[in-house]
Order: structure tokens, then sequence, then C-alpha cells
């Protein structure tokens, strides 16, 4: 079968004239200029070097003295290697391995400053350079899914897909099938999806691969869980925290999802808040904190667990004040809405949905301005009509008991995969908090 064709920096630059401009324009947004102007003269000189073939290509950063090689220091020494392999008069298959080594540290570190296009561009270099590497091509084809590349991502995650199982590379294999899943997932076309998620599965169990046979298990239950199908998405969640085990990084993700499903489509909101408690002593980055807060003040609300929301909503306030950049205040503003209109707290709601809606207005963030504007809207209409009733009702009593049982189960089974530590770390001591939660 032909192998699709290598993605062409052209084609994500716009213009042959200025090769790999959009590198300026990413590193600029992402704060770090001087990052940028290096990684762009990177790519130039790796790409003279492939195209140069034997010859010795003229080097744009201006010595290893040079002020560019320096501008990051978690990158000087990748960026001075990979200079000095550049240099090298005679280039032989060490020299290629470096260069591709060099453009891979290069490709993940701008993928984690956001700058996901020339993430893919050093890694499409690393490829072209050493394309009997498949982990290589799947990072292209990740890469240009994450971009909503479709058409560039699908060939190379079947490329990287059949060239891993040829060469016995299963692991590599399981995360081509997983790539495409998602690809399908976010296209439309769920059949497709849940198949290859399906095929990454047996991949992964054949192979004994635990994290990707969890995290088959964990994408096949949110998409039981988008189908309204509740009984099989808890089947999955309790599969996966079989296969990942007690203290794996991502049960807490996994929670976290969980919890938010049940608020969201069944409305199991004693579930959803439990679940998120069991949370609180694991996640500490700031903004995954403000989200599991303003998450819980909601679950709390629904849950009619008056004692819990207050806590949970003044430590959202509290995590709110550690974020200036504001980045996820809208949306956690907008849970804390719908947590006091639910409980009827108009006054609340209406002063918290007027702050989202300004932020979101700030931050040019579309869908929350919408969401906030429904919101209070919604919540004006209440407090002129002096309605009484909540606008999002704790758990029906007609909902059927055996899924209510299971999801008790399942929440009991997911807490409990988050307490157990593998690193044999001491517990922390916003143990306290959550007692207090309790007991006030």
């Amino acid at each position: 079968m032909e192998h699709p064709p290598r993605p062409s920096p052209e084609a994500l630059n716009g213009t042959v004239r200025i090769p790999y401009l959009f590198v300026l324009d990413e590193m600029e947004a992402a704060g770090n200029g001087d990052a940028g102007v290096a990684l762009w003269q990177m790519l130039r000189n790796v790409r003279g070097r492939i195209d140069a073939r034997d010859e010795l290509p003229g080097i744009l950063l201006m010595g290893e003295s040079g002020e560019l090689l320096d501008a990051v220091p978690e990158l000087r020494t990748t960026l001075r290697g990979m200079t000095r392999l550049l240099r090298e008069t005679r280039p032989d298959d060490d020299t290629r391995d470096g260069l591709v080594l060099g453009c891979a540290h290069l490709g993940l570190w701008a993928e984690g400053m956001g700058a996901c296009r020339t993430a893919l561009s050093f890694f499409a270099l690393a490829e072209e350079m050493d394309p009997e590497r498949p982990h290589l091509g799947y990072h292209v084809g990740r890469l240009a899914r994450k971009l909503a590349l479709y058409d560039l991502a699908e060939p190379w995650l079947k490329w990287a897909h059949r060239k891993s199982r040829a060469a016995g590379q299963w692991e590599v294999a399981a995360l081509c099938a997983s790539g495409l899943g998602n690809l399908y997932r976010q296209r439309g076309n769920l059949p497709l999806a849940r198949r290859f998620h399906g095929f990454c599965l047996r991949i992964a169990r054949r192979h004994d691969l635990r994290t990707l046979e969890g995290d088959a298990l964990y994408d096949l239950a949110g998409m039981s869980f988008d189908a309204e199908d509740e009984e099989a998405a808890m089947n999955y969640v309790s599969d996966a925290l079989a296969a990942y085990g007690p203290g794996h990084g991502q049960v807490y993700a996994l929670a976290h999802d969980v919890a938010w499903f049940w608020m969201e489509r069944p409305g199991r909101f004693a579930e959803a808040a439990e679940v998120l408690l069991g949370l609180v002593e694991h996640l500490w980055e700031p903004r995954a904190r403000l989200l599991l807060f303003s998450n819980l003040t909601r679950a709390a609300a629904g849950a009619g667990w008056v004692k819990i929301f207050e806590s949970a909503w003044a430590e959202t306030l509290v995590n709110l004040r550690q974020l200036p950049s504001e980045e996820g205040h809208a949306v956690a503003m907008i849970h804390l809405a719908l947590a006091a209109e639910s409980l009827g707290y108009w006054d609340r709601a209406s002063m918290v949905a007027l702050d989202a809606l300004r932020i979101a207005h700030r931050r040019q963030e579309s869908e929350f301005i919408l969401r906030a504007e429904a919101i209070h809207d919604a919540v004006q209409i209440k407090m002129m009509e002096e309605e009484i009733a909540p606008g999002f009702s704790a758990d029906s009593p007609k909902r059927n008991s055996f899924l209510s049982e299971r999801a008790a189960s399942t929440g009991d089974a997911l807490v409990g995969a988050m307490r157990a530590r593998r690193d044999g770390a001491p517990e922390s001591p916003i143990r306290a908090y959550i007692g207090q939660l309790y007991c006030t």
C-alpha cells in the first residue's frame, strides 16, 4: 500500500519566500520572541542541511557565542549542540541522529509553549531525516490533528500505524489507533471512532500496555457518556481503573471527567460532589484547582449540600485571585452562577454571571459570552417572577435504581484509586480542610 506524502513546510507557511515565518508569530504570542527568532533560524538551518546533502550550508545563528543560542536556558544545550552538528563538514549517521533528537526536543518544547505549528515543523523535519522511526510520524499526525489539519493528520497516523506494526513497535501502533479514534470523533464519525478506540484497546491488551489500555477505556467511557449510555460508560470507567491501577496520574483526569459528565448529563450531583471532594488533595496546579473548586461548588449546590457549597464557593474566589491572567476565570464564574441559581440565590447568580460576562468580553471568549448572557437573562426573569424553584434540580427519584447503585460504587472506586500513592509521598494537609467540609 502506498504511503501518504510527508507534510510540506510550505503548506503550513503559505509562502516559499520566507519559510517558517509563522514561528515568529507563535512564539511572540507565547511571550518569548527571542526564542521565536532562535527556533525560526534553527528550522531554516536544518532545512538547509537536508537540502544541501553533502555540502555545508550557511548557518543563520551568528556563532556559538551568539545571544540567540542562550535565549531560552532550557534549550541552550540543544541549540548549541545542533549548531555544531550543522557545521560538520562530513555528516554521518551520528550527525543525523543528533539532529533528529534535537528537532524532537525543540518540537516538544514548542508544543508545551502552545506553538503547535512550530512543533509540527520540527517533527516533520525529524521524520524526513529518519523515516524509519514511526513514532516521529505519529507525532506529525498527532500535531496535525491538534491543529485541526485533519486531511494531513489522517494519512500520517495511518502511515505510522502500518510502519509501527511492521516493526513490532506496538506502543506506537496503539497510539496511532487512539489518535485516529480521536480524529474521527472530532470529525463526528462516531462509529469509526469507536472502532479505532476498540482497536487500540485490543493492541494494548495483547501486548500488556496497561496505560494505553486504560486510555482506550477512558475514551470509550467518554463516548458512552456522550451517547447517554451510562451503564456502558460506568463499565468502561471500572475497567479503566483496573488497567491504570491505584495512584496512576490518569486516574485524576478520569475522575474529574466522570464528575463533569454526571453533572452535565444525568445530573448526579451527589456522586459528582463525592468524587470532586476526593480530588481536592491531589490537584494543585492553579488553573486545574480553580476548575475543580468551581465544579465542586456546582455539584454541591445541585446535591443540596449548602455548607460544602459555601466552602467551595469561597475557595473558588481565593483561587480566582491567585490567577491574575484571568485564564479560566469566565468558565469558573459560570459554574458559580449555575450553582447559585440551582439554590435560588438569584442575587449571587446575577452578580457572578455579570463578572463572567465582563471577563469573557475582555478575553474575547465568545462561547462564554453566550453562556454568561443566557444565565444572566434567565436569572433576571426568575427574579422578576420571584420564582423559588431552582433552575437545576437534585437527582430525580425516578432514576433507575440499578444505575444509581452503579454510580455510587463507581464513585467510591474512583475516590479509592485516587487515595493510593505510588511514590510514598505523605498525605496532603488539605485533608483537614475536607474534614471541616463534612463536619461544619
